[in-house]
């Protein structure tokens, strides 16, 4: 019963039944209350289409736009209207969707006047990372009694927009140390075996007979011991468990968190100069790219064969000595995470663990982390929880 008892339906029901009256009694007073509920009824009804017609939307600017997550969006959609009288109190809603999940954006302009453009995008912030596809604009007004809304659909246009994520900041728990780098991709002023001369000095009991430089110790009457630079750098492998199922898309769940961790470990990693190595599921190759680190993180999703295969690449690539961040979220296994980490403590690798915790702060997803901290630190493994 109550479907069939609409706004509209009431208001016209009773301007049919005092027309009838106004007409049937012949008295003025019913007349004007017809009149007057039928100039209620045209403002409620034609006022909200009227303020909806000759409005368009124009992207002014490139199709694809970068920005940070949670951060103030100038997407440089205009609103137009092509009609001599404005609109009031339109409201405008913007559907996207990334890695099927959608996320409906709305706000309201109070007027939208003939020959200006109004920005839409200056309002709408973005809380997770992602690609986006902007799939449907729709603009709504029940101006000026909201009886009635009007509903209009526009053709949407073709902009797709990356949001990356916001790094978390990291305290990273080891020394950032020289790893031997025979290719000679970095090299450092650490002192060792090579053929770029480094330095000479004095000869001290103890030294190895090879190292003289005999044609240096021939000018200065004295052995000379000659030191060379040796091929090395700061190499840091990271391997990233991308969320997936319901917690893809979840701004404030573990698993996009943990997107956020590895963003802060990769930036710490880059700001001591280290040579990064970034590895995640949809990717067969490691990203070395400083500048594709973020966009790397900020489109990555989940491949049909999980996380561990992931560490399975890591261990086969890694050299001993060097350093493998391992991020994941509280909620990842904790045997199977240890034992796929046990190939990597065999190669002499220094690992670490980064558990991500959600925004949330749900006492069993907290129960979790320490529970699967606890399992690491027990098998030798140091650990690194940091609650956002």
């Amino acid at each position: 019963m109550e479907r069939w008892l609409s706004k509209s339906r009431v208001l016209l029901g009773l301007c049919a039944v005092l027309l009838m009256a106004a007409l049937n009694r012949q008295d003025p007073m019913v007349y004007a209350m017809f009149l007057f509920l039928g100039v209620v009824s045209v403002l409620g009804f034609l006022l909200p289409w009227l303020s909806l017609r000759s409005t368009t939307v124009r992207l002014d600017g490139a199709a694809d736009i970068e920005v940070m997550e949670g951060a103030d969006c100038n997407l440089n959609i205009l609103v137009e209207r092509t009609a001599p009288w404005p609109a009031f109190m339109v409201d405008i809603e913007t559907e996207w969707e990334w890695a099927s999940q959608r996320i409906v954006l709305s706000q309201t302009v109070p007027v939208i006047r003939a020959g200006r453009a109004p920005d839409l995008g200056r309002l709408i912030q973005f809380p997770c990372r992602g690609r986006y596809e902007l799939i449907a604009v729709r603009l709504s007004s029940g101006f000026p009694l909201g009886l009635v809304r009007a509903r209009h659909t526009l053709s949407r246009p073709q902009i797709h927009l990356r949001v990356l994520p916001a790094a978390q900041p990291v305290q990273w728990p080891l020394p950032w140390d020289i790893t031997e780098d025979p290719q000679g991709e970095l090299t450092t002023r650490r002192m060792g075996q090579s053929f770029e001369l480094g330095m000479l000095r004095p000869y001290q009991h103890g030294d190895s007979v090879g190292r003289v430089s005999w044609r240096a110790s021939a000018r200065v009457g004295e052995l000379v011991i000659q030191h060379f630079q040796q091929s090395g750098s700061v190499r840091l492998r990271v391997a990233v468990e991308v969320p997936h199922g319901t917690s893809l898309g979840d701004a404030t769940g573990a698993g996009e968190q943990a997107i956020r961790l590895a963003a802060g470990v990769c930036h710490a990693a880059l700001n001591n100069s280290a040579q990064l190595f970034l590895y995640l599921e949809h990717q067969t190759e490691p990203v070395r790219d400083a500048s594709a680190v973020l966009p790397a993180l900020a489109e990555a999703e989940p491949s049909g064969n999980g996380f561990f295969p992931v560490l399975a690449r890591v261990t086969h690539a890694t050299a001993p000595g060097e350093q493998v961040a391992v991020v994941v979220s509280s909620t990842c296994p904790g045997p199977e995470l240890v034992l796929a980490l046990g190939a990597l403590a065999v190669q002499g690798c220094r690992v670490v663990v980064c558990i991500a915790l959600g925004r949330r702060k749900v006492p069993l997803e907290l129960a979790q982390a320490k529970a699967l901290q606890k399992a690491l630190q027990q098998a030798g493994f140091a650990t690194l929880m940091e609650a956002p």
